[in-house]
């Protein structure tokens, strides 16, 4: 995972966080600095990346980290409608941009 430089000491207590909260998990995230993102997974800001990334354009630090902290504590990855209407369906990263971009 990749995070700003100045969110790097953050970044190292949310992966506390999920070794905590999901203590069976053996491989956890590497913290290295740059844009908000995992890869292959999600990107937060910077240039658009492939469609087999999810985007999110315009988010913050605290808005990343209090998601996160919010579906560890909902139970997440086996909690029942921890993420919210709608997302219990396929994600479709394409029709989500076409709506974020207003097409």
């Amino acid at each position: 995972m990749r995070v700003p430089k100045e969110h790097e000491s953050d970044a190292h207590n949310i992966v506390q966080l999920i070794s905590d909260y999901i203590p069976e998990r053996l491989e956890l995230p590497i913290i290295n600095t740059g844009i908000l993102s995992s890869e292959g997974l999600f990107q937060i800001g910077g240039l658009e990346p492939d469609i087999a990334t999810c985007w999110v354009p315009e988010a913050t630090w605290s808005d990343f980290e209090e998601q996160v902290v919010e579906l560890l504590q909902a139970g997440y990855p086996g909690c029942v409608g921890c993420g919210g209407p709608g997302a219990e369906g396929e994600w479709n990263e394409v029709l989500r941009r076409k709506k974020m971009s207003g097409i």
